[in-house]
C-alpha cells in the first residue's frame, strides 16, 4: 500500500496546528481507509489519525501479540512496519477470547477483592448544544471527519451521532459531534468556524427522528459532551475454598444538562 498524505492545512497560524489535532480512535467502524486484506471478522478499529501513537503502544494497550496484529492487518509486519496514518487498523475480532478491556480477579474463601480499570466510559448522557454553524466549504469543514456513510445515514438521530463520536475518542478525549443535512454525522477535536448569525438555518429534521433537527443544507448543528468521571470496581466474596472470577464494570457520572436540538426548540 502507498503512504497516505496528512490532512490539508488550513490557512492561518492558529488553525494550522488545530488541523492536526488527533482523532486516533478505538471504534466499531473504521474512520479512515484500511487494508482491503484486513481480517473479515474485525469488530473494533484503531483509527490512527497522526504519528503520536506508536504501533507497539496500540498492541500493548489492547493486549495483542505481534503475530495476531500481523494476521489481522497483513499490511503490517510483526515488527509493526510500515505504521502509517491516517489509516484504520483492526484491534479486535469477533472470535477473540477474552475480548479487549476485560479483566478478572480471583478470590479464595472468605475474601473480598476490589479492582479498578481505566476502560473507556460509556457515552455521556448529557451533551451541550453549541449551535448552528455555516459549513459550505468542503476543503475546510467545521468538523474534521464525516463518520456516516458517504450517501448519509437513513436512521440518523442526535444521540446516535454523539455516541459514535464519543466511541471515537481516546482516553476520554473530548470530541465534538455534529449533524448536518439531516443525515450526516461529523466528529472533530475542534470547531473550525463561527456560529451562524441566523440559527434558523439549521432546519432539516433528522432522518431517524423527525422531531429533532440535524443541521441544514450547508449548515451543521454542533454538540459538546459534558465532562464525566469514570469509576470502575469489582468485588467478590465466597464462603468456600473454590475460586471465583469477577469482571469489572464501569459507570459514568456527570453534570446533567439538557441535550440535543429538538425541533422548534433548537438553541433557545
Amino acid at each position: 500500500m502507498r503512504p497516505i498524505s496528512a490532512s490539508t492545512h488550513r490557512s492561518g497560524g492558529v488553525l494550522v496546528a488545530l488541523v492536526f489535532a488527533h482523532l486516533c480512535a478505538a471504534a466499531q467502524k473504521p474512520v479512515y481507509s484500511f487494508d482491503p486484506k484486513t481480517v473479515k471478522s474485525c469488530i473494533d478499529w484503531w483509527n490512527n489519525g497522526d504519528e503520536t501513537t506508536s504501533c507497539k503502544h496500540v498492541r500493548d494497550m489492547f493486549g495483542i501479540t505481534p503475530e495476531e496484529f500481523h494476521e489481522w492487518n497483513p499490511s503490517l509486519s510483526v515488527d509493526c512496519e510500515p505504521w502509517r496514518f491516517p489509516l484504520s487498523y483492526c484491534v479486535s475480532t469477533s472470535d477473540r477470547n477474552p475480548p479487549p478491556g476485560a479483566s478478572t480477579t480471583t478470590t479464595r474463601a472468605s475474601s473480598t477483592t476490589t479492582s479498578s480499570t481505566s476502560s473507556h466510559v460509556p457515552s455521556p448522557s448529557s451533551w451541550t448544544a453549541r449551535g448552528c454553524y455555516p459549513d459550505d466549504d468542503p476543503n475546510f469543514p467545521v468538523l474534521e471527519h464525516m463518520v456516516s456513510n458517504k450517501g448519509g445515514d437513513s436512521a440518523l438521530d442526535i444521540a446516535g451521532c454523539e455516541n459514535s463520536c464519543w466511541k471515537a475518542s481516546v482516553n476520554n478525549t473530548v470530541l465534538y459531534a455534529g449533524v448536518k443535512a439531516g443525515n450526516q454525522c461529523w466528529c472533530s477535536s475542534f470547531i473550525g468556524g463561527e456560529s451562524a448569525s441566523d440559527q434558523g438555518k439549521c432546519d432539516k429534521p433528522c432522518s431517524g427522528n423527525k422531531n429533532q433537527i440535524c443541521g441544514g443544507d450547508q449548515y451543521i448543528n454542533v454538540f459538546e459532551p459534558v465532562t464525566t468521571k469514570a469509576t470502575s470496581s469489582a468485588s467478590s466474596a465466597t464462603t468456600s475454598s473454590s475460586k471465583t472470577t469477577t469482571r469489572t464494570s464501569s459507570s459514568a457520572t456527570g453534570t446533567v444538562t439538557n441535550s440535543g436540538a429538538n425541533r422548534l426548540h433548537a438553541f433557545l
